[in-house]
Parts: structure tokens; sequence; C-alpha cells
């Protein structure tokens, strides 16, 4: 059975999620190089979760591997997709605010035929979003409504001297673009990037974070529209089980993703083989190289 071989960039608990739900054997990949930072955490996964796989450099993963996905932070996006592009290998972004400081990624991506892979993170309703958009969009706004732990000790709060711990009332900390809630707020803001890039870009979708003590979830609600009309979604996360400041979702959308590419990567693989067999046998002509491990073609997956 042929499996997408896969870099894992970035071992925190995301990552952790992936190996779960690769352990369960529906999805068609397998992971074989871990890399990060801390070499430790790396360690971890490949101890707890008894991969076949090397801890190496960045470099080195996307040289060995299929396919590479990170899930370590904003600030290893340009690096990631870099790499994708200097070994021709496509890759899935969970870090999706890292996109809004260097759009030009995209762009650059797509010249080299490298799909990026984008999930939908932590909300529904990003379909209506891009189908929207083909009409034409008047206003998207998206209202993050949070636990305070999940958003205290931000540097953005820091710096401004607000504190949450003895938060009684709900109280609005951020209102402005979704860039600017991505800059504000690095790790927190995946959300606005996902919205602005589906629909009418970073710089006019409006953004309001809210910290509201009587939350147990993290809600998302965006509110769209345009020529089609008016579209509401409300998205209502549970924490993840290992991080208490990221939503379930946002990692089961991810796996949700990887698991398409892996599908759509073996059945390439598939198609590649059958016709060589079908090449040798038929016509006795000399065989054509497999499908090219790592191939990748243009666009942007949601």
């Amino acid at each position: 059975m042929f499996k997408m071989r896969v870099g894992l960039v970035g071992c925190g608990n995301i990552g952790a999620d992936f190996c779960i739900a690769l352990q369960k054997g529906s999805i068609p990949a397998e992971i074989v190089a871990l890399t990060d930072i801390e070499r430790s955490r790396a360690e971890l996964l490949l101890r707890n979760f008894q991969l076949s796989a090397s801890i190496c450099s960045l470099e080195e993963s996307a040289a060995t591997a299929d396919f590479l996905v990170e899930c370590a932070g904003p600030d290893a996006v340009e690096s990631v997709i870099d790499a994708a592009i200097r070994h021709k290998r496509d890759c899935l972004i969970l870090s999706i605010g890292g996109l809004m400081t260097t759009p030009e990624l995209l762009e650059k991506a797509r010249r080299h035929t490298i799909q990026v892979w984008l999930p939908s993170g932590a909300i529904a309703g990003v379909d209506g979003v891009l189908a929207g958009r083909e009409g034409g969009l008047h206003s998207v706004t998206l209202t993050t409504r949070k636990p305070p732990e999940g958003l205290e000790g931000t540097p953005y709060l820091a710096g401004r001297g607000i504190h949450l711990e003895d938060l009684k009332i709900p109280k609005v900390i951020f209102e402005g673009s979704a860039l600017e809630a991505v800059q504000a707020f690095p790790r927190n803001a995946n959300v606005a990037a996902v919205v602005s890039l589906a629909g009418i870009g970073p710089q006019r979708t409006r953004v309001r974070i809210i910290a509201d003590p009587r939350a147990t979830m993290n809600s998302h609600e965006i509110v769209v529209e345009g020529a089609f009309g008016r579209l509401t979604a409300v998205t209502e996360n549970l924490p993840s089980p290992r991080n208490a400041k990221s939503s379930y979702l946002a990692s089961l959308s991810g796996c949700a993703e990887l698991r398409t590419a892996a599908e759509a990567f073996v059945m390439r693989r598939k198609q590649g083989v059958n016709r060589n067999r079908w090449q040798r046998r038929d016509h006795g002509v000399r065989q054509t190289a497999d499908f090219p491990r790592g191939s990748a073609h243009g666009g942007v997956g949601e």
C-alpha cells in the first residue's frame, strides 16, 4: 500500500494530534521526519508514538519526505514554504497567520507549481465566504470570544497593562483589522487569517476579540455581506485536550486536510504505476519514470 511520507515541522501539541490521527491507520500517510527547534519535543513524539522517523533539520526533512506539515508557529512559515519550493514538495500550513505579513509567499509557491494547503482552522463557514467572493463581498466581520486564560499573557495585553485574571464581565480587548489582529495575537488569531484570505483581505476584514469570564468554549462568529446576501456562522469550540489556548477543531481541520492531500498523492502514484505497467505490456517501450515523489501542482487548498 502506498503511503505519503510526511515531514512534520513542529512537534508540540498539534504535532501530537497529527501523530494520533495517523496512528488510526485510515489516512494513507506516515511520518518519516521530525523537526523542532527543541530536539526534546521531537524525541518525545518519537518515543510516545513509536515512530519510524528521523529527527533532522528542515532541509533534511524536505529532502526526505513527500510532503511537509508545518505546525511550528508563524515564524516558521516562510522557511517551510521556501524549503518546499527548493525540494519541489507540497506543504500544509497550519500557522496561517504567518502568511499575513508575507503574502508574497503564496504567489511564489504558485510560480514554482507548489501547492500550499490551508485548513479552515477553528471555524465553519469558510466555504460560504469563498463562494460569496465570486459575486463580490461588501464586508466581513469576525468576533472571537475566549475565556481569559486563553488570552492571558500575550505581548499585546502585557504591553498595554491589560490583566484578565480578575475579570468579572466580558471585555473587548481588541478591535481592528485582521492584519492588526494577527500581529497583536500571533498565536491566537489564525481564524482571522483564514477568514481574510478567503474573503476581502487582511486590511478590510474587521476583527473583534472578547475576553469573557463566563465563556467555557472558544467561539467565533463571522458575518459576511455581499451581492449574494448575508451570511452568519457561529462555531463554538472546545479547547484542545493538549493546549487550552488552541481549539481542538484547529487540529482536526489540519488532519482532514492532510487526509485529502494524502489520498490525492496516493491516487497519483497508483495512476503512475498503472500507466507504466500498461506501457510495458502493450507497447514494449522503455519504462517511464514513476510519478515523481513529492511532485506538486499549483493552487491553494482551502
